[in-house]
């Protein structure tokens, strides 16, 4: 049988070798992978049997995925250790000690032989992770509040705008206390640290606000990757639902966490998906309410992305009637 010397490094950029790993893709039941998920893989390794690739792992950032292996080499479950066990050490030689791995439930016992701990499952994939920091870690670093109605809001605010600010004060008048959780993942145009810090700005008047890190499990490219393609399709939902409960099995229940508040979206399927996929998962348990957009006092529907397009040309005093005055000061001192 195999060994770690069977492993070798497949470049996905050569057509041939392409051509094998999309066929023992399909050939083991794994269809969900699009060509800009491939692009984003960091390494590929494989197991050639003779000319045919018979195994596979890949590796983007510290996910552990696509794992494919024809069910005759399957028995014993050799090979299956071998590969992760193989991706695990090529990411400890670049330090990355902190692995998740989004996969088929039916491989959800073998990663946790192999000492991952599940965080959440769907009845499709599981979501686990290796190493240290752990969720439970990442649960104790946000503050507690002792109050009765608690409520959260999860936003990119790339950047920050009116709209966002209006459904973070909305929450704030209906509820105790209301936990804003970043996306954190560096995007074109804004950082994370920019986006926190408007954000932080923008509500520091708002005395029942807390506004932090949403980490790996809320928005992340391990949770929930289509978010950052833009793509709506069958991977989405799957997506969307693990985010979904991951958020209400381990953050909610944590925190006490009674309302989601969520954006109205008429210009993005994708969102719409999402918002669809909170209200099918955390009711009735977790109240989710969509809050209609605003517009300006001209009419003009207030969007991030026409933010963004305005501060690609250098013309920021035309996205004044779209952001708040602290995200204004914020953007000009950036330029500077």
């Amino acid at each position: 049988m195999f060994n770690q010397a069977n492993i070798t490094r497949l470049f996905l950029s050569n057509k041939k070798t392409l051509s094998d790993w999309k066929t023992l893709m399909l050939d083991s039941g794994i269809e969900r992978f699009s060509n800009e998920e491939v692009m984003l893989l960091d390494s590929t390794y494989g197991i050639y049997e003779e000319e045919r690739l018979v195994a596979t792992v890949s590796i983007s950032g510290s996910l552990v995925k696509y794992i494919a292996i024809l069910d005759e080499f399957r028995q014993e479950g050799s090979v299956f250790n071998r590969l992760v066990s193989h991706a695990l050490q090529e990411l400890a030689s670049e330090q990355v000690f902190h692995v998740f791995v989004l996969t088929k439930l039916k491989f959800q016992q073998s990663f946790e032989y192999l000492g991952f701990k599940l965080i959440a499952a769907t009845d499709q994939v599981a979501f686990l992770e290796y190493g240290i920091p752990t969720i439970e870690n990442f649960l104790e670093k946000i503050p507690q509040k002792n109050v009765t109605k608690k409520a959260s809001i999860v936003m990119n605010a790339n950047p920050f705008t009116k709209g966002h600010y209006h459904l973070i004060e909305t929450a704030a008048n209906e509820n105790d206390w209301v936990y804003v959780f970043v996306v954190e993942k560096e995007q074109d145009v804004f950082s994370t640290k920019d986006r926190l810090e408007m954000i932080r700005q923008g509500t520091k008047k708002l005395t029942n606000v807390t506004v932090i890190l949403g980490g790996d499990y809320m928005i992340s490219p391990f949770t929930f990757p289509m978010y950052f393609l833009r793509q709506n399709d069958e991977a989405t939902k799957v997506q969307t639902t693990l985010d979904a409960t991951i958020f209400k099995a381990s953050i909610a229940s944590y925190l006490g966490i009674s309302t989601r508040y969520v954006g109205e979206e008429p210009l993005s399927q994708m969102t719409e998906t999402y918002n669809q996929a909170l209200k099918e998962n955390l009711e009735p348990e977790i109240d989710v309410k969509i809050i209609p957009r605003i517009m300006t006092e001209t009419g003009k529907i207030i969007s991030a992305t026409n933010v963004r397009k305005h501060v690609a040309t250098g013309d920021l005093s035309a996205i004044l009637e779209f952001v708040p005055k602290t995200t204004y000061d914020y953007l000009v001192r950036l330029k500077k």
